[in-house]
């Protein structure tokens, strides 16, 4: 690791008491991420991957080991607004338009500056909802829910984006489709952003590096550098290439050790 991660953590531990005893979540682990890069997390249900999301951003405590986002504790970064969430379910206000929900962390912290950041009206621009601005969550497809949950973590322009399964509860036509929304989003803002997924072409498709973890405890086994053009075009998918690092991947799920992997 370098002075220069954007994310840094190290030998970090997590338990929860559970039905009486403690459980190891997490077990001596450790990552580095630098500004800019996309990091996708991928492992077993239940490995613990949303844990160490939540410890990255502040979330939660880890009980050992340390985190760092830009060399302070998460907590900092959070104070800066300079973190984003987008979880799996999206959350809206259903009382709310489209626009208000977007505008609804400005002004539930009337005290914090968005100075430089994109206004809610150039947010839904940039996420293609526009014509939608004025309809109401239950007026929008899966799809554009996300969309319009992505506008919202940008709010503050957050230096750090974390993504918790944000394509997950869409059906496969719609996710496919926005996988590539999401992959041109991120083209434009370039922050860095840790993602976790279920999906291996996913990972592959959005990543610059995909770190694979085991079963609980859950620990990182190795990591695969996705040495891929950007911009990523629709058809990518159907590339040898692409098929070899979803191989690895999966034979690194497998074995439960690194596979043709580079280091985490």
């Amino acid at each position: 690791m370098t002075d220069f991660e954007h994310i840094t953590v190290s030998v970090l531990s997590k338990r929860f008491r559970s039905k009486g005893r403690d459980l190891l979540v997490l077990a001596d682990v450790s990552l580095g991420v630098a500004p800019g890069e996309f990091v996708s997390v991928i492992g077993p249900s239940g490995c613990g991957k949303t844990t160490l999301l939540r410890i990255i951003g502040g979330l939660l405590d880890p009980d050992a080991g340390e985190i760092m986002v830009r060399g302070a504790p998460p907590r900092d970064a959070q104070r800066r607004k300079d973190i984003g969430f987008v979880f799996q379910d999206p959350s809206l206000l259903p009382w709310r338009s489209v626009l208000d929900n977007v505008r609804f962390p400005l002004q539930v912290n009337r005290g914090s500056s968005a100075s430089g950041s994109r206004t809610p009206e150039e947010l839904v621009e940039t996420v293609g909802l526009t014509e939608f601005a004025r309809y109401f969550p239950h007026e929008l497809s899966g799809g554009m829910k996300q969309r319009v949950a992505l506008a919202r973590a940008l709010v503050f322009d957050p230096a750090l984006l974390l993504m918790d399964e944000p394509l997950g509860s869409l059906d496969e036509l719609t996710r496919q489709a926005m996988r590539y929304e999401l992959l041109k989003l991120w083209e434009a803002t370039r922050q860095t952003v840790v993602m976790v997924t279920h999906s291996i072409a996913e990972a592959v498709l959005l990543s610059d590096r995909v770190v694979v973890m085991t079963g609980l405890p859950g620990r990182i086994n190795g990591a695969v550098d996705i040495d891929l053009p950007r911009p990523r075009e629709a058809g990518i998918e159907r590339s040898e290439a692409f098929l070899d690092y979803g191989d690895r991947i999966q034979r690194l799920l497998a074995t439960g050790g690194p596979v043709g992997a580079t280091s985490a």
